[in-house]
């Protein structure tokens, strides 16, 4: 029998080889790299046309120190944005936990099911998709990926704060050259993707809130940015939520304020709701925190105050306090799903968020309940929804949060043929 002297080690270099063959590619995927888009046979392609569709999707690729594969990506996609005449309707989307930009991922190959849909509900818009991917799986084995949430959740803060945010801002500076644009842009985080995208925006965001001092409506970043199902603290989102509270109590916002950021996350994750917070916990345990005053995140002293330590381990969609809304359906979409509204719901829905006027919004087949006590016309909502509406934490293949997304923006940007007093009812068919 061989000693444990011979054992120990050929377990060690055993345990080693296994974890390694576990591991995934870290190098890129979108390795043909060119201006023009590719129409057959585009697996390692960075520009894909699909004529039949008529939609164009483009990948950007990030390692784990955000910092980008190939810049030719970038450049790319900034000159077909820049040479595109007719108007267009562009849909940014970073991926999460498990993902990459692969054509064979299950999120690229939802996310073109949804371009394919925006174009045949946006006839007067030229779609085009833009794919943030980064390295959000590590180990491929089943049991072993669980363990690599810690280590995706810290590259995902990585990767937003680096080179992502200049290739944003060129992208608006692109498709949105000024603000009586129609051309549209909507930016969505899911999952550690949400995660992503925050910290490369949250700067963005809170100087445009604050600033000018007064009671002009407020811009976000594009159109409209939503995480969905965000993998992200609260005390994350606190600075902006205090500072738009602020701004409610010195100024008031206008009237013609629009949603800027919505945050949505399912009573059903439980992805975001335990795993998070159990991930969280076990990073935090040597941090010190403090009770927070009411009036750091809540302009009234009705609720109990929270303290840094559940802010910092609770996601933001899952602490009780910050939720504005609750998005809700009572069947689920099918393959005929058809998603119609009548114009003018959104503001319906901004003129009522208060506990006065709280009644209930229809969105299609959807109802939007006020739940929480805040400000009119508040740019940030909290969403949450039900399980029919997002039935997991997973999101690209659920069409009725698509369908609440598209027709949102079709308020706060109308087609360029219409106004808002004109606009058709939107439609979203699957």
């Amino acid at each position: 029998m061989p000693s444990t002297k011979i054992v120990k080690p050929l377990l060690i270099g055993l345990s080693i080889l296994v974890t390694l063959a576990a591991c995934t590619a870290q190098d890129y995927y979108r390795t043909q790299v060119t201006d023009k888009p590719c129409e057959l046979n585009c697996d390692k392609a960075n520009l894909i046309k699909q004529a039949e569709n008529d939609y164009t999707l483009g990948f950007v690729e990030l390692d784990d120190q955000g910092q980008f594969y190939d810049r030719g990506q970038v450049d790319a996609l900034i000159k077909l944005l820049k040479n595109e005449k007719e108007p267009q309707y562009v849909t940014v989307f970073v991926h999460g936990w498990h993902h990459n930009a692969s054509d064979n991922d299950f999120n690229v190959r939802r996310f073109k099911d949804s371009l394919k849909e925006l174009k045949k509900n946006n006839p007067a818009y030229k779609v085009i998709g833009i794919y943030v991917g980064w390295r959000g799986e590590t180990l491929s084995l089943p049991l072993l990926r669980m363990v690599t949430f810690w280590d995706r959740k810290v590259v995902s803060e990585e990767v937003g704060r680096n080179a992502l945010l200049d290739f944003l801002l060129r992208i608006e500076s692109a498709v949105k050259p000024d603000t009586h644009s129609h051309n549209r842009l909507l930016t969505i985080g899911h999952s550690l993707g949400a995660s992503v995208l925050f910290n490369a925006l949250h700067q963005v965001l809170l100087q445009r809130l604050i600033q000018p001092e007064n009671t002009a409506p407020r811009s976000g970043f594009g159109d409209l940015v939503v995480l969905i199902n965000p993998a992200l603290e609260a005390i994350r989102f606190a600075t902006l939520r205090e500072a738009a509270n602020r701004l409610s109590h010195d100024h008031g916002f206008s009237h013609q304020q629009k949603p800027v950021l919505l945050i949505t996350t399912s009573e059903a994750d439980s992805t975001t709701k335990n795993t998070f917070a159990i991930s969280r916990k076990l990073t935090t345990v040597f941090e010190k925190h403090r009770p927070l005053t009411t009036s750091q995140y809540e302009p009234t002293s009705e609720e109990k105050a929270l303290s840094e330590w559940e802010l910092d381990n609770t996601s933001v969609g899952h602490v009780e306090q910050f939720i504005t809304h609750r998005l809700e359906a009572n069947t689920p979409a099918g393959d005929d799903y058809s998603c119609t509204t009548n114009p003018g719901w959104l503001n319906s829905a901004l003129s009522q968020q208060t506990a006065s006027n709280s009644s209930v919004t229809p969105v299609a087949t959807m109802q939007l309940h006020p739940i929480k006590k805040s400000a009119s016309y508040n740019p940030y909502w909290i969403i949450q929804t039900n399980k029919t509406i997002l039935p997991s934490h997973g999101f690209v293949n659920q069409k009725l949060l698509w369908c609440f997304v598209d027709l949102t923006i079709n308020e706060i940007n109308p087609p360029p043929s219409t106004n808002t007093a004109q606009i058709k009812d939107a439609t979203f068919n699957n």
